[in-house]
């Protein structure tokens, strides 16, 4: 019901380990302010406050990780979220590993 049947995120940018941030402007660019969002949309733009991995969003919103970027897909065309895209092809190790950890400590 989140992602309205969609099992794809349409964005390429995000993967699980890009990062995040919140908008300042963004209600003011959309016109709706975050309080009306869905609860769920509510709580990633919160946890957006600082820098913050996608998959550290799914672990902390308790929303599955394909679930997790389709809604920063949607909140970023919204307007709500920058999306930080690495520049490199492939992640860097030491990420893979610190995500990896907090996956293991959260399951």
């Amino acid at each position: 019901m989140l992602t309205s049947g969609r099992v794809d995120g349409v964005d390429p940018d995000i993967g699980l380990e890009t990062q995040v941030t919140a908008r300042s402007d963004g209600p003011l660019r959309t016109g709706v302010p975050v309080s009306s969002l869905a609860p769920e949309l509510r709580t990633i733009t919160a946890l957006c406050a600082e820098p913050i991995s996608v998959a550290e969003i799914s672990a902390r919103a308790r929303l599955h990780l394909g679930v997790t970027r389709i809604l920063v897909g949607d909140l970023r065309a919204a307007g709500y979220l920058d999306v930080h895209a690495r520049e490199a092809a492939r992640p860097d190790p030491d990420t893979i590993l610190r995500v990896i950890r907090g996956l293991r400590a959260i399951s």
